[in-house]
């Protein structure tokens, strides 16, 4: 009988720095040394579980506290609740599906179990895209051109040797010069085909010379009208290119971001100070934006800025801020 295969883990590795974390010692100073060991228990129970989040009902704490000496459920909720309000544990996951977890929890689960041949994390509580590396293969894999075989191959080859965009033939062909045919036989190596383009060179510099494209004494100084005549019958695209439209797309945002105005409800806000943070933190106008308007216009006793302590302590572990401050709104 085959043995049945274990979700969560048989150990977990700790920071030798967790007592020494600022959100810890501001829970152990709120309620005492014993909430060190409910915070290691819940830790416990997350690994030894799921191995990335545990369910926190009514069960889970009585359970818990059972493991601790005069501990009670309700101050275990107690201590959980302030874990999550400090940012140790995710609070949107916990107040959606009553879970707690953390992204940090979630990539120390994968790494301990790469080995596995299937170590997944739930799409709905996947917190970070390192987190969630399978899908995102997937995905990737499934956004990328297959690749033709077959007679359907041998045809596409064919079509795209005779067919040439129409701007690359109106830069490869120049003013004057549409007697002169470029055939695909031309460009197979042999002494042929070296002839033939060497015909062509000659005549295309026969006709530059009766037809000159820069200015001199003898045509009259035609360079500037023939240079905007170009310009005009093939303009430049770069609006056409990703880094233009991305660009773009954050000018644009960049734009609706000046225009805000918080609503005048007598509530206290600090837009100024938020704008300064998420400038700090590079974060993306778009996301920018987001923030903003779900934050209430960086309302004071926000979660949010919490979020940028949590940020500032991560030291560049979070990888991504600006979906992490999006979780917390």
């Amino acid at each position: 009988m085959p043995r049945i295969k274990k979700r969560g883990l048989d150990y977990f590795p700790m920071n030798t720095d967790f007592i020494q974390n600022r959100l810890v010692r501001r829970i152990l100073k709120r309620e005492g040394d014993a909430a060190l060991a409910i915070l290691l228990g819940t830790f416990s129970y997350i690994y030894a579980d799921e191995g990335y989040y545990v369910v926190a009902d009514d069960l889970f704490y009585d359970d818990l506290s059972t493991c601790l000496y005069e501990q009670t459920a309700d101050d275990v909720r107690r201590v959980l609740a302030l874990a999550v309000e400090y940012g140790i544990f995710n609070a949107d996951l916990f107040a959606r599906y009553s879970i707690l977890t953390s992204a940090e929890i979630q990539r120390q689960y994968l790494f301990s179990t790469k080995r596995r041949k299937t170590s997944t994390i739930d799409a709905r509580y996947c917190l970070s895209d390192d987190s969630c590396p399978e899908e995102e293969e997937a995905q990737r894999k499934s956004t990328l051109p297959q690749p033709l075989t077959g007679p359907e191959e041998s045809t596409d080859r064919q079509a795209s040797a005779h067919c040439l965009p129409a701007e690359s033939a109106a830069t490869a062909v120049p003013d004057g010069c549409a007697d002169v045919t470029f055939k695909p036989e031309n460009v197979a190596s042999g002494t042929h085909s070296i002839a033939q383009n060497s015909k062509a060179q000659e005549s295309i510099a026969e006709q530059r010379k009766e037809k000159p494209l820069h200015s001199s004494p003898e045509n009259g100084g035609t360079e500037g009208a023939d240079r905007a005549s170009a310009e005009e019958a093939y303009p430049r695209k770069e609006e056409n290119r990703p880094e233009a439209k991305s660009l773009g797309k954050d000018e644009e945002y960049r734009r609706k971001i000046a225009a805000l105005q918080p609503p005048r409800d007598g509530q206290k806000r600090n837009l100024e100070g938020l704008l300064l943070n998420l400038r700090q933190f590079n974060i993306a106008p778009q996301e920018q934006y987001a923030i903003i308007l779900r934050s209430n216009f960086g309302a004071i006793g926000h979660p949010m800025w919490k979020g940028f302590g949590t940020l500032r302590e991560s030291h560049g572990k979070i990888r991504q801020p600006g979906r992490y401050l999006l979780s917390l709104c």
